[in-house]
């Protein structure tokens, strides 16, 4: 009977204590609902990159490894480029080659205006002395003519009488120098005068003689006309000065034939321009091969799009990987947000753009965030009313929060709690 009375005392006392528990857990989990309404927590999300290769190929390099901290920029991995590079060291001959093209070029064409200018300027002076040797030579034919048919024609009535008027002069003079020389003599012997007197009389009366004979010289010639041989080599004048009159003209032929150089030269000049677009045409086709090689061999790099850790490697040194395989992953630590979910009834006053605060459960530090989307969550989220009595459903809300002075040393996946505005 006794042991009956204990039984029965136990059995009361777990009811009792069951029941307790029961509503305390009650209680407890209310007041977690409530607080999960009002500080809803969320954790630490942050952009994951598969980071792969533009092309594919061997990996000769790997320079970091899970968990390693890296700059944007900074040089990850590399896969074999030996082809690659060889491809761009012959791109690059090929532009210094197209390159020393168009120096020759430019060259042909200086040398090829240099001969324009130089054939423009012979033709200039070629014309110009061309006509003046022309004009000089018939100028002397006119005048080697000239010569010749005074020569024909003889002296003329006014050059005969005045010889012999010069004659008659040369006559009288010399009769008075004689008379004044014989009358010098006799007063000489008279003793009237020196002999210096008479000595200058004697030369007096030679000069007057030799102008005198001089004159009837020049008077005979006159009479008597030119001889053959004056005639003959006035004639032979004549044909000299025809005959440089023709090699004058002639020489206007150089002026034609210099034109033609200065036509060929312009012909050079194109020529030589037009290989200056040729081989302008091949350095711009060698550049566009060196680019492109240049740009493949930087397909080989691998490099951090963002600061961030390397979280995951998934190949290794010497294996081989297509395009796009993603060879590590780097999860960025310059966009890192948390996703809250609230009730419609919570979202009155809630925008994007507003400023937050929010507790890192771990440490307890209030950091800001800054909501940037608000969007309906998914129908699953929607609580549904749990009797017919008019009540309407509760569709929930995502709330996407930008954290904004989250220290670095908290971890991607630590639990944050909403404080709200205005939280410090």
């Amino acid at each position: 009977m006794k042991a009956i009375r204990i039984t029965m005392f136990s059995a009361m006392a777990l009811l009792i204590g069951g029941g307790t528990y029961a509503l305390a857990s009650y209680q407890e989990t209310g007041r977690i609902e409530a607080a999960s309404v009002d500080q809803p927590t969320a954790y630490v999300e942050a952009t994951n990159m598969n980071l792969s290769f533009k092309i594919g190929g061997r990996i000769n390099q790997i320079y970091v490894k899970e968990g390693d901290h890296v700059k944007k920029g900074q040089l990850l991995a590399r896969i074999e480029s030996k082809e690659l590079q060889d491809k761009a060291a012959q791109a690059q001959a090929a532009l210094q080659a197209a390159d020393a093209g168009v120096g020759q070029a430019q060259a042909s064409v200086s040398a090829a205006e240099a001969k324009k200018l130089q054939g423009s300027n012979s033709v200039t002076v070629t014309a110009e002395t061309a006509e003046q040797q022309v004009s000089q030579a018939q100028a002397a034919v006119k005048a080697a003519q000239a010569h010749l048919e005074a020569l024909k024609n003889g002296a003329r009535p006014e050059e005969k009488q005045q010889a012999q008027i010069k004659m008659n002069a040369a006559k009288e003079a010399n009769r008075i120098a004689e008379d004044n020389l014989k009358r010098t003599q006799a007063l000489l012997q008279a003793g009237a005068v020196p002999q210096a007197k008479v000595d200058e009389a004697e030369l007096n009366y030679q000069k007057a003689k030799a102008e005198y004979d001089a004159s009837v010289k020049q008077y005979e010639l006159v009479k008597q006309g030119p001889r053959t041989e004056e005639i003959k080599a006035a004639q032979a004048q004549v044909e000299q000065a025809q005959a440089a009159v023709a090699l004058a003209e002639a020489n206007r032929g150089q002026v034609t034939l210099r034109q033609d150089d200065v036509r060929a030269a312009q012909a050079g000049v194109s020529q030589a321009q037009s290989a200056v677009s040729s081989a302008s045409a091949g350095v711009s086709k060698a550049q566009a091969a060196l680019n492109e090689a240049n740009t493949y061999i930087s397909y080989t790099e691998l490099r951090a799009p963002s600061d961030g850790v390397i979280t995951v490697q998934s190949a290794q040194v010497g294996e081989l990987v297509g395009a796009g395989f993603p060879v590590l992953t780097l999860e960025s630590n310059q966009d890192r947000w948390a996703k809250f979910y609230f009730p419609e009834n919570r979202m009155a006053g809630m925008k994007t753009g507003d400023e937050v605060g929010l507790k890192v459960i771990s440490t307890g530090k209030v950091v800001k965030g800054r909501i940037t989307v608000i969007q309906p969550a998914a129908d699953f989220a929607i609580q549904k009313p749990s009797q017919g009595t008019g009540d309407t459903d509760v569709r929930s809300f995502g709330v996407k929060v930008t954290l904004l002075d989250l220290p670095d040393t908290t971890a991607t996946g630590m639990t944050l709690q909403w404080q709200g505005k205005g939280a410090k």
